[in-house]
């Protein structure tokens, strides 16, 4: 279980306009975290990935304490909004295929197997002929496509059982929305694992059925 219990952030040295959380996701659940403009959704999951620390309140997983970990210690693998980093926190000298393979090692050093599961998720969300362009080359929704890829990847091969996304639909058509949607659910399917989405969009909670959680 993934239990976020009166935690507390501001972004101000004094204290000021901070934020309270409190959630509570089940085992193998899907949690849509929705809310206002401002409201503190990707904040909750930066806190929860261990980029932001909490001024007080507890968060933990499986009844691990995850502040205690560094965020590259937290077994989860997470897509940031895109925006606040830029191309979805794809590396532009990188391929598209290398921006996937990078989640499962730093150097790229992949066996045989693991590049077939890299291009097993491009395939499947439909960018496998971007194997070879970079980022800068690729449209908004595209690059978000491999973002999510990577976060697919390296749930299913590193064991990662927390996956946060935030706004991994938001660039796309309906038919690719979908898509991704579909390899979402398909993923969970295969392994158990508990997935936190924000999303601004209330027909997401019931094309992944979801709960829905909201923040004000």
């Amino acid at each position: 279980m993934l239990d976020v219990k009166d935690v507390r952030f501001s972004y101000k040295a004094n204290g000021e306009d901070e934020f309270t959380f409190n959630l509570k996701a089940k085992p193998e659940e899907i949690l849509v975290v929705e809310g206002a403009s401002g409201a503190g959704k990707s904040t909750l999951l930066h806190l929860i990935a261990g980029l932001l620390i909490p001024s007080s309140g507890e968060i933990s997983f499986k009844g691990a304490d995850l502040v205690a970990l560094s965020p590259d210690e937290r077994p989860l693998s997470m897509i940031f909004q895109s925006g606040i980093f830029q191309s979805g926190n794809l590396f532009d000298h990188l391929t598209c295929r290398e921006n996937v393979a990078i989640g499962l090692h730093p150097h790229l050093r992949l066996g045989q197997e693991l590049w077939h599961k890299v291009d097993a998720a491009m395939e499947v969300l439909g960018i496998l002929p971007l194997a070879k362009q970079r980022p800068d080359e690729t449209s908004g929704g595209q690059q978000q496509r491999v973002a999510l890829a990577r976060a697919l990847v390296r749930a299913e091969c590193q064991n990662r059982d927390l996956l946060l996304l935030d706004e991994p639909f938001s660039a796309l058509d309906p038919a690719t929305r979908q898509d991704c949607i579909d390899a979402v659910l398909s993923l969970m399917k295969t392994r158990p694992m508990t997935a936190l989405i924000v999303s601004h969009d209330k027909n997401d909670a019931k094309a992944l059925g979801a709960t829905r959680h909201k923040i004000s």
